[in-house]
């Protein structure tokens, strides 16, 4: 089984930080990238990702497979009811006033208060309470729906969580914007949501800085599978604890065990990287990980560079 990453909320995984981080850590990246019916792919590529996916490297997850799938129903209705709860309450209204009203107080331009998300992302019905609610309008075309912003922000981040839960790889969720990040961390501490851990790895990954070409990555990473594959499986390994974890003790303990193994892993794989020459630094990288084995409180796993 892949151990895949699955970023949101945009198609598009920026040139940066996080896509160097994912691609040595995880064997695949991911984004959520709507199809049509003969699975052509219905947006535009940028060239990063379309050299990603030539190289196997990039998996494009289809929101159809919750929005449509008559085996994933169920989600597709714990979905839909936990985005619209969020939508439609008193507090995200103030949040998103707030965030408008900042935008005038710095004179920032207002000309993306909307953004569009093509309809296969979205269920006939969420379509038209959207509508009510005034957060979104869909396009002459019915080929778009225009959502207000910041709630395609949050469609965009519990849509990613679900998505990992039904597919059949081993996922977790991630982001490079703040914004983003604590829609999905924040709401999942609702009572009847799916219910996941926090993991943050706070400036301990080494990562390529912004000048190492995509394709020198790709190279260092094929040339040495092995150092990499073990890193990754300290990474696995620990992941798969916290998701069948049962208490927070459980998860308390499986954190300080995975603190003195990572050590001695991050030395090794830094040396590596000395040795061919990829110059880098240490960045961090949060990401969600689904709980298998039933509710517990949430907890932030948080893992420091020592």
């Amino acid at each position: 089984m892949k151990k895949t990453i699955l970023y949101y909320p945009t198609i598009n995984i920026p040139n940066n930080s996080w896509l160097r981080n994912s691609l040595l850590y995880w064997d695949e990246i991911s984004s959520i990238v709507p199809k049509s019916w003969d699975e052509k792919i219905l947006v535009k590529l940028s060239d990063d990702i379309k050299y990603l996916l030539d190289e196997k490297e990039f998996r494009p997850i289809k929101p159809e497979d919750l929005i449509t799938k008559t085996d994933n129903w169920m989600l597709s209705e714990q979905f839909a009811t936990e985005f619209l709860e969020i939508a439609s309450s008193e507090s995200f209204k103030n949040f998103i006033d707030i965030q408008n009203h900042l935008l005038k107080y710095t004179n920032k331009k207002t000309e993306y208060q909307y953004l569009k998300i093509h309809n296969n992302k979205v269920s006939g019905n969420l379509q038209y309470k959207l509508e009510e609610l005034g957060l979104a309008y869909i396009d002459k075309s019915y080929e778009w729906i225009f959502f207000e912003k910041h709630t395609a922000y949050l469609y965009m981040s519990i849509l990613a969580k679900y998505l990992a839960e039904i597919d059949s790889e081993y996922i977790t969720i991630s982001t490079d914007t703040k914004i983003y990040e604590n829609f999905n961390f924040k709401q999942s501490i609702f009572e009847n949501k799916l219910p996941v851990i926090s993991c943050n790895f706070h400036n301990l990954l080494p990562t390529p800085n912004l000048s190492v070409p995509i394709k020198e990555i790709i190279k260092f990473k094929k040339k040495r599978k092995d150092n990499l594959e073990h890193f990754r499986k300290l990474i696995t390994n620990f992941e798969s604890k916290l998701s069948k974890a049962k208490t927070n003790q459980e998860i308390k303990e499986a954190t300080i065990l995975f603190q003195d193994e990572i050590k001695t892993g991050v030395s090794d794989l830094t040396s590596v990287l000395a040795d061919s020459r990829i110059k880098h630094t240490f960045k961090s990288l949060k990401s969600l990980i689904s709980i298998k084995s039933g509710p517990v409180v949430l907890l932030l796993v948080r893992l420091l560079k020592q």
